[in-house]
């Protein structure tokens, strides 16, 4: 479930920093997206009662 919501974002990351000034909206979505990501993972976690997810 977080696997799908974050989308690879913090893989793509690092990458943004490296991009030409031509691509710079480029970089700012990519940092968006990675913030948005972790926000709703962290709502994720609150929300979601425990006896939803599986215990291993």
């Amino acid at each position: 479930m977080f696997t799908g919501a974050t989308r690879n974002s913090l893989v793509v990351l690092p990458l943004a920093p490296a991009l030409p000034d031509a691509l710079a909206i480029a970089a700012a979505v990519v940092v968006t997206q990675t913030l948005v990501g972790v926000v709703g993972v962290v709502i994720y976690v609150r929300v979601l009662p425990p006896r939803l997810l599986p215990l291993r």
